[in-house]
């Protein structure tokens, strides 16, 4: 496709924009399927590294800073973050607290992804509309230090 001729009053992150949309637009439909796969596969990988950053002294810090329970659904698949207290700190597949938890995250994979590679901030997310929130806001203001936490666990190919 020919680069767009832009008015010198548009922003370059503006371009950006337009040219990261358009571009998905024309991925043909092998690469949509390998694309959702990819995606897939690395929302268990996001959540092992999880689970590697809250146990033993990453839990303990982790805990200091977000004391609670979350229950994250993720493209309709669901996984439990405890951290109400320092010693039983883990994460889970399924519901570890029958609907009870402190905090409901919804979001789709993608939307997982993109925060996990810093593309867009669990708050950002949110007041777009990407990812919705149920139960203390409070601890939904810092989902940035348990994804920062995982970040760190994943291995950099996945980033």
């Amino acid at each position: 496709l020919p680069s767009p001729v832009l008015p010198p009053a548009i922003h370059l992150s503006t371009f950006r924009f337009h040219t990261t949309y358009s571009h998905s637009i024309h991925l043909s439909t092998s690469q949509r399927i390998w694309r959702t796969l990819a995606i897939m596969s690395s929302t268990a990988e996001v959540f092992a590294a999880m689970k590697e950053a809250v146990v033993g002294d990453g839990g303990k810090a982790l805990h200091r800073k977000f004391k609670g329970t979350v229950t994250f659904t993720v493209g309709g698949k669901l996984y439990s973050l405890d951290l109400s207290s320092p010693s039983n700190c883990d994460v889970s597949e399924g519901d570890a607290f029958d609907g009870k938890a402190d905090l409901q995250v919804i979001c789709s994979e993608e939307v997982m992804g993109k925060m996990i590679r810093k593309e867009v901030q669990p708050q950002q997310a949110f007041m777009k509309g990407m990812l919705k929130i149920k139960g203390k806001m409070s601890l939904a203001m810092k989902l940035t230090s348990v994804m920062a936490a995982t970040r760190k666990k994943l291995p950099s190919s996945k980033l």
